[in-house]
């Protein structure tokens, strides 16, 4: 799904291309344990296989919403496509300068927890622009909670929405299908935290 955290100055440089080194990879992975090949995560991300093949080589630089795309048909939340499952400290700290920031055009992104200390769960801080369609309807394994830190975020559900404004909060089944959208002339700045299990892919039309 970070606020007016524009890349800083004093953020290792370094630290964000780390947040899109494995991308590829970790995408290849996902979709190799679901059985699918390449053509058939396209087809369910409704995007070109060609693309997709430079995306996971590493020859290309997706977009949020279109890797948004890609974790909806491998059935996973967008946060879980920028860290690693590996074995790690029990106790891991990350400054705020060191915390890469993912920015596509209407949305930014950042990472907040290695999955390293507790794989499944994540926690990310979003921004979100008014000026954008926002994110389209995803659902994936797992359950999520979003708290807004400032603006209004609106969210859709299949049959029912909601406006969420600074310290309002939603939890809900991320297997329901949710559209996220910033309302008014602010941008929408939020926190997610979901427990996240991989499964089969599902995607919505």
């Amino acid at each position: 799904m970070v606020g007016d955290v524009p890349n800083r100055p004093d953020a290792p440089r370094d630290a964000r291309s780390l947040a899109l080194a494995g991308l590829g990879d970790r995408i290849r992975r996902l979709r190799v344990a679901r059985g699918m090949d390449q053509v058939e995560l396209a087809e369910h991300a409704e995007l070109d296989a060609e693309h997709l093949e430079k995306v996971e080589r590493g020859d290309a630089t997706p977009s949020l919403d279109v890797l948004a795309q890609v974790a909806t048909a491998l059935d996973v939340g967008l946060s879980e496509l920028f860290s690693d499952i590996k074995p790690g400290p029990a106790v891991v700290v990350l400054r705020g300068n060191e915390v890469p920031t993912v920015d596509s055009g209407g949305m930014a992104l950042q990472v907040l927890t290695p999955r390293s200390v507790i794989p499944g769960l994540y926690a990310a801080r979003y921004r979100i622009l008014p000026t954008t369609s926002g994110v389209r309807p995803v659902r994936h394994e797992g359950h999520d909670w979003l708290y807004v830190l400032d603006g209004k975020l609106h969210v859709e559900f299949d049959h029912e929405s909601t406006t969420l404004r600074a310290g309002d909060s939603v939890s809900f089944s991320a297997r329901v299908p949710h559209r996220l959208s910033a309302l008014g002339d602010r941008p929408a700045e939020f926190l997610a935290v979901g427990a996240a299990l991989l499964n089969s892919p599902r995607c919505e039309g």
